[in-house]
């Protein structure tokens, strides 16, 4: 039995999953006799396709298969505020594996939160305290007190790795959950593009959730930590846009790229440590190591307290993004390995004994605890629970 399929849908199927016609055909086909793929999306009439082929076509594509038969491709939107800059034909599309990360994300937020308000846990104060309106001094003081985030502290750490992983547990310590994922779902070979987004916040009362592409420099991460706490303050669930070396139009972005930088590198406390006998490179790798942050978040935040002119800036960044990209390493965290030395990361430690805890005291099934944790072994439960209770 035939179906006929438009193929504009075939192409938005294959695109949003982010495959070549090369790579879905042999999976829709066979080794030997690929599917036709580029010749359905070449046709100009529509297509009759055997129900089977489509079924597997759907399946290798992640598409829903009933929308295949609209009448043209559906336009997908992110569910949260979406800052990122539009690209020259228009708005991002959102890719597959970003869609699934947040929904992932959103799903494990929605438990949380209605598992706690039902516990009689109290809503958090600080989501939603601040506004546009918020002294930028004062908020990011308040914030480094609320969480316990001094400045001394991160500079302790011997590398930067270390101080994001400091960072995320002082965040869990205050009932924030945070994600520091590289791939899609459980799937490694899904990797996350830190070109398409770095992170995301997802603002709620009783349990607010940070994403962090785990894909992306570990010298961008921080800024992306503090940028995205900085959302959950002003009670904003949104995908960034992740320029944070631009200034934005947006007044939601601008703001949060203020106080993350006077977060992570106040003002009163970079100018003493900026030397008038060093070059702007020299002082920016510096301070740079001693905030725990990226040599370019420095140098622009060296601009913009005006500690060097825009003329240096432009002088330098060009050299100290070479030797950014050239010495900075992916986090270790976003690939694969031992699924419970990771889980702590993947999925945030607070929440995995959430689960747990609710789980073993038989108030959630077994079965829910599978989709949260993303495993589907009683044994890696009861192992999870050795590591993290």
């Amino acid at each position: 039995m035939n179906v006929t399929v438009r193929p504009e849908l075939i192409a938005w199927a294959r695109n949003r999953a982010s495959l070549t016609v090369a790579e879905l055909a042999p999976k829709v086909g066979t080794k030997t006799k690929p599917a036709p793929i580029q010749a359905w999306e070449d046709s100009e009439t529509p297509v009759e396709i055997p129900v089977k082929q489509l079924e597997k076509f759907a399946e290798r594509t992640r598409a829903p298969f009933g929308m295949l038969f609209l009448s043209e491709p559906p336009v997908e939107k992110l569910p949260v505020q979406d800052f990122r800059r539009p690209i020259a034909d228009g708005p991002r599309k959102p890719s597959l594996n970003l869609l699934d990360t947040l929904l992932e994300t959103e799903l494990r937020q929605s438990w949380l939160s209605e598992q706690l308000e039902s516990d009689g846990e109290e809503r958090l104060p600080f989501v939603g305290s601040a506004t546009l309106n918020s002294d930028i001094r004062a908020l990011a003081a308040e914030i480094r007190t609320t969480l316990r985030i001094t400045t001394q502290d991160r500079a302790e750490n011997r590398r930067n790795a270390d101080a994001v992983l400091w960072m995320i547990g002082r965040l869990e310590e205050s009932r924030i959950t945070v994600i520091r994922k590289g791939f899609a779902g459980s799937a490694t070979r899904r990797s996350l593009d830190p070109n398409e987004f770095k992170g995301f916040a997802l603002a709620d009362p009783f349990a607010p959730f940070i994403f962090i592409n785990g894909k992306d420099w570990i010298g961008s991460q921080m800024f992306t930590i503090a940028h995205e706490l900085v959302h959950l303050w002003l009670g904003i669930s949104a995908m960034p846009s992740g320029d944070w070396f631009s200034r934005s139009d947006e007044p939601v972005e601008q703001f949060c790229n203020q106080v993350a930088a006077e977060l992570l590198m106040p003002e009163d406390e970079v100018r003493p440590l900026w030397q008038g006998n060093r070059s702007a490179r020299q002082n920016s790798e510096a301070v740079a190591q001693h905030f725990k942050v990226s040599s370019l978040a420095m140098l622009f935040r060296a601009r913009n307290t005006g500690l060097i002119t825009e003329q240096m800036l432009q002088s330098t960044q060009a050299e100290l993004r070479q030797a950014f990209e050239s010495t900075e390493t992916e986090s270790k965290s976003s690939g694969g390995g031992n699924f419970n030395n990771n889980a702590g990361i993947h999925l945030g430690k607070r929440f995995i004994r959430e689960v747990l805890v609710r789980t073993l005291e038989g108030r959630t099934l077994y079965s829910e605890a599978f989709d949260l944790l993303g495993t589907r072994k009683t044994s890696v439960l009861q192992e999870m629970a050795q590591k993290f209770l």
